[in-house]
């Protein structure tokens, strides 16, 4: 397929009996840009071979017959060259495209507009105002609760622990000692946990989530906050945004974040 400026705008895809026509009727000069496929080079209408023909329709020290027979074994050519084009692309890293949002054809990333259905991907300005994982009061009860947490379950396991040991070894020493190294043990596998379920959410920006989830439920907690997305989404295409991103990657809208506090 072939694509031609006009007016500082793409028009295409056209075939190439197409594009004959448009110069034919005049619609295509010279300098008229012109490239093939989607990542084709640009160049001057008077480049493209079979596409100008000389004003007399010969090509000169050939008879008229023998030219229009070159002409049209050229423009035969040109033709199954744009063919092979279509069926061959040029391989193109899927990093440096992606989708338009409204037909779904793959895009250069650099591109402003879309070749296939002409959307802009520069048009939209937006405020979008961000208000944090959780509301303030719910931040309040589950860190007065994690503190509470934290102290407490380290106390009541080591006067478990001390209590069996006891009644079983009939020594209060040894059964002391025990009680302290699991009391350790568990504190140190609760912040382990929490660092870890913190480390997981941070990525879907949910780091309190995952910390909170990892602090109360150990290693469970760290598998449950996989499931954990706070990411905000783009409020134009509904595409889950990687942080408070100033551009969304699939309908490239500019946004403006603006922190607003959440009480409820």
């Amino acid at each position: 397929m072939w694509y031609y400026q006009r007016a500082s705008e793409v028009v295409g895809p056209v075939t190439w009996d197409e594009l004959l026509q448009k110069a034919d009727q005049g619609e295509l000069t010279p300098q008229t840009l012109i490239r093939q496929g989607t990542d084709g080079a640009w160049r001057a209408a008077a480049e493209v071979e079979g596409l100008w023909l000389s004003p007399t329709g010969s090509i000169e020290g050939l008879p008229e017959d023998e030219a229009q027979a070159q002409v049209a074994t050229e423009a035969a050519a040109a033709q199954a060259a744009a063919v092979s084009t279509e069926t061959a692309p040029r391989a193109r890293s899927p990093l440096s495209l992606r989708p338009c949002s409204d037909c779904g054809t793959m895009v250069s990333q650099h591109a402003t507009m879309c070749p296939n259905c002409g959307r802009s991907f520069h048009a939209l300005s937006l405020s979008v105002p961000y208000r944090g994982e959780h509301p303030v009061p719910v931040w309040v009860f589950f860190t007065l609760l994690a503190v509470a947490f934290m102290l407490a379950s380290p106390v009541a396991i080591h006067r478990g622990i001390a209590r069996v040991a006891a009644e079983s070894l009939k020594d209060d020493l040894a059964a002391h000692t025990i009680a302290v190294a699991v009391a350790v043990v568990y504190a140190v596998s609760m912040v382990c946990c929490a660092v870890l379920g913190g480390a997981v959410g941070a990525p879907r920006m949910a780091y309190y989530t995952g910390l909170l989830l990892g602090l109360f439920f150990g290693p469970l907690g760290v598998f449950a906050a996989f499931a954990i997305d706070k990411r905000p989404q783009c409020p134009n295409c509904c595409t889950r945004l990687g942080g408070l991103a100033r551009e969304c990657p699939a309908c490239h809208a500019h946004l403006t974040w603006t922190m607003k506090v959440r009480w409820y």
